[in-house]
Protein backbone atom coordinates (compact mmCIF):
# COMPACT_ATOMS: atom_id res chain seq x y z
CA UNK A 1 0.00 0.00 0.00
CA UNK A 2 1.27 3.50 -0.85
CA UNK A 3 0.83 5.93 2.03
CA UNK A 4 1.11 9.63 1.34
CA UNK A 5 2.38 11.40 4.46
CA UNK A 6 1.59 14.99 5.31
CA UNK A 7 4.47 17.08 6.66
CA UNK A 8 3.13 16.94 10.22
CA UNK A 9 3.49 13.14 10.29
CA UNK A 10 7.12 13.27 9.15
CA UNK A 11 7.90 15.92 11.77
CA UNK A 12 6.14 13.91 14.48
CA UNK A 13 8.51 11.06 13.70
CA UNK A 14 11.70 13.09 13.28
CA UNK A 15 11.13 15.40 16.26
CA UNK A 16 9.61 12.73 18.52
CA UNK A 17 6.64 14.99 19.18
CA UNK A 18 4.52 13.52 21.98
CA UNK A 19 2.01 11.98 21.93
CA UNK A 20 1.95 11.75 18.13
CA UNK A 21 5.31 10.07 17.62
CA UNK A 22 4.05 6.72 18.92
CA UNK A 23 1.81 6.16 15.91
CA UNK A 24 4.39 7.66 13.56
CA UNK A 25 7.04 5.28 14.92
CA UNK A 26 4.78 2.29 14.19
CA UNK A 27 4.17 3.50 10.62
CA UNK A 28 7.85 4.10 9.96
CA UNK A 29 8.64 0.62 11.25
CA UNK A 30 6.20 -0.70 8.62
CA UNK A 31 8.11 1.24 5.95
CA UNK A 32 11.41 -0.20 7.16
CA UNK A 33 9.99 -3.73 7.02
CA UNK A 34 8.65 -3.14 3.49
CA UNK A 35 5.01 -3.60 4.48
CA UNK A 36 4.03 -0.23 3.00
CA UNK A 37 5.67 2.40 0.80
CA UNK A 38 5.79 6.00 1.99
CA UNK A 39 5.26 9.05 -0.19
CA UNK A 40 6.11 12.70 0.48
CA UNK A 41 6.22 15.85 -1.58
CA UNK A 42 9.43 17.64 -2.34
CA UNK A 43 7.92 20.53 -0.35
CA UNK A 44 7.73 18.33 2.75
CA UNK A 45 11.43 17.55 2.51
CA UNK A 46 12.30 21.23 2.16
CA UNK A 47 10.02 22.24 5.04
CA UNK A 48 11.42 19.53 7.32
CA UNK A 49 14.98 20.62 6.57
CA UNK A 50 14.03 24.23 7.31
CA UNK A 51 12.35 23.39 10.61
CA UNK A 52 15.07 20.99 11.75
CA UNK A 53 17.91 23.46 11.10
CA UNK A 54 17.30 24.94 14.54
CA UNK A 55 18.02 21.66 16.34
CA UNK A 56 20.21 19.57 14.03
CA UNK A 57 23.52 20.04 12.25
CA UNK A 58 23.79 20.47 8.48
CA UNK A 59 25.23 16.98 8.29
CA UNK A 60 22.29 15.47 10.22
CA UNK A 61 19.80 17.29 8.01
CA UNK A 62 21.62 16.11 4.88
CA UNK A 63 21.33 12.53 6.12
CA UNK A 64 17.60 12.95 6.68
CA UNK A 65 17.14 14.46 3.21
CA UNK A 66 19.11 11.56 1.68
CA UNK A 67 17.01 9.05 3.61
CA UNK A 68 13.70 10.61 2.53
CA UNK A 69 14.84 10.83 -1.10
CA UNK A 70 16.07 7.25 -1.13
CA UNK A 71 13.40 5.42 0.88
CA UNK A 72 10.25 7.32 -0.09
CA UNK A 73 8.46 8.18 -3.29
CA UNK A 74 9.06 11.92 -3.67
CA UNK A 75 6.38 13.74 -5.61
CA UNK A 76 7.09 16.89 -7.56
CA UNK A 77 5.47 20.30 -7.33
CA UNK A 78 5.35 22.24 -10.55
CA UNK A 79 3.31 25.09 -12.02
CA UNK A 80 0.44 22.79 -13.01
CA UNK A 81 0.25 21.39 -9.47
CA UNK A 82 0.09 24.88 -7.97
CA UNK A 83 -2.54 26.05 -10.49
CA UNK A 84 -4.74 23.00 -9.81
CA UNK A 85 -4.47 23.57 -6.05
CA UNK A 86 -5.28 27.25 -6.46
CA UNK A 87 -8.27 26.54 -8.70
CA UNK A 88 -9.64 23.99 -6.23
CA UNK A 89 -10.16 26.80 -3.72
CA UNK A 90 -9.61 24.30 -0.91
CA UNK A 91 -9.73 25.15 2.76
CA UNK A 92 -5.94 24.78 3.04
CA UNK A 93 -3.91 25.77 -0.03
CA UNK A 94 -0.72 24.00 1.12
CA UNK A 95 -2.61 20.74 1.67
CA UNK A 96 -4.21 21.10 -1.77
CA UNK A 97 -0.72 21.51 -3.29
CA UNK A 98 0.39 18.35 -1.51
CA UNK A 99 -2.71 16.49 -2.69
CA UNK A 100 -2.27 17.44 -6.35
CA UNK A 101 1.44 16.63 -6.13
CA UNK A 102 0.64 13.15 -4.80
CA UNK A 103 -2.11 12.27 -7.31
CA UNK A 104 0.10 11.14 -10.23
CA UNK A 105 1.76 8.57 -7.94
CA UNK A 106 -1.65 7.19 -6.95
CA UNK A 107 -1.54 7.02 -3.15
CA UNK A 108 -3.90 4.55 -1.50
CA UNK A 109 -4.37 6.82 1.49
CA UNK A 110 -3.35 10.25 2.77
CA UNK A 111 -2.16 10.28 6.36
CA UNK A 112 -2.32 13.55 8.27
CA UNK A 113 -3.20 14.92 11.66
CA UNK A 114 -5.04 17.76 9.87
CA UNK A 115 -7.90 15.97 8.12
CA UNK A 116 -9.80 19.25 7.71
CA UNK A 117 -7.01 20.61 5.49
CA UNK A 118 -7.64 17.80 2.99
CA UNK A 119 -11.43 17.88 3.27
CA UNK A 120 -13.08 17.35 -0.09
CA UNK A 121 -9.83 16.71 -1.91
CA UNK A 122 -9.65 13.05 -2.55
CA UNK A 123 -8.82 9.56 -1.57
CA UNK A 124 -9.18 8.29 1.92
CA UNK A 125 -7.73 10.74 4.43
CA UNK A 126 -7.00 9.35 7.88
CA UNK A 127 -4.91 10.17 10.91
CA UNK A 128 -1.85 8.16 11.90
CA UNK A 129 -3.80 6.83 14.92
CA UNK A 130 -6.63 5.65 12.66
CA UNK A 131 -4.17 3.99 10.29
CA UNK A 132 -2.35 2.17 13.11
CA UNK A 133 -5.66 1.03 14.62
CA UNK A 134 -6.83 -0.32 11.23
CA UNK A 135 -3.50 -2.07 10.69
CA UNK A 136 -3.90 -3.96 13.96
CA UNK A 137 -7.26 -5.47 12.90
Amino acid sequence: MKLFLDTNVILDYLCKREPFCKDADIMFEMFERGIHKGMVTSLTIVNCAYILRKVLSKHQIAEIVDWLCHDFIVTAIDRITVVKANNKNAKDFEDAVQYFSALPSQPDVIITRDKQGFKGLGPLVITPAEFVAESRK
